[in-house]
């Protein structure tokens, strides 16, 4: 009788851990999480840009601060494979590289591009980095999260 108890009860333990390990190990790899064309999105009185078609909005006050620049017509915005966010606008000296994490955007990066600052710029998506172009000048750069390529 014991016998019979005791394995019935290993038999609900062993289902009990298979349940708990199918659910707690799934992994979806090489997960491209690129937006492939860049947001050109307006910021309001507020400082506040929403992109609508990607479902983000956010504050650019702390990088119009950092950029000591008090505002812009427009934000460029596009996302690489790997889901870090690059923000530039016309007159930034650099290009800002965010992480998403609950509710917010974390810095990961800030990559100078000019001190004299980008005119005109706009972001492309190129396999694994981000392009951007300086439109007056005609010089692009390669992007990463990590910098310059």
């Amino acid at each position: 009788m014991l016998t019979k108890y005791l394995t019935t009860f290993t038999v609900i333990i062993a289902l009990l851990f298979t349940a708990i390990g199918c659910g707690s190990s799934m992994v979806i790899q090489d997960v491209d999480f690129s937006q492939p064309i860049e947001s050109v999105l307006t910021p309001d009185s507020d400082q506040m840009v929403h992109d609508q078609r990607f479902g983000i909005k956010f504050s650019i006050a702390k990088i119009l601060d950092r950029e000591g620049i008090q505002s812009v017509d427009e934000v460029r915005l596009i996302r690489n494979r790997a889901g870090y966010y690059f923000i530039t606008a016309d007159g930034f000296n650099n290009v800002y590289v965010f992480e998403a994490a609950e509710r917010e955007l974390k810095k990961k990066n800030v990559i100078e591009i000019s001190s004299e600052g980008i005119s005109s710029p706009a972001f492309n998506q190129r396999d694994r980095y981000i392009e951007l172009v300086d439109r007056a000048s005609g010089q692009t750069y390669n992007l990463d999260q990590t910098g310059r390529r």
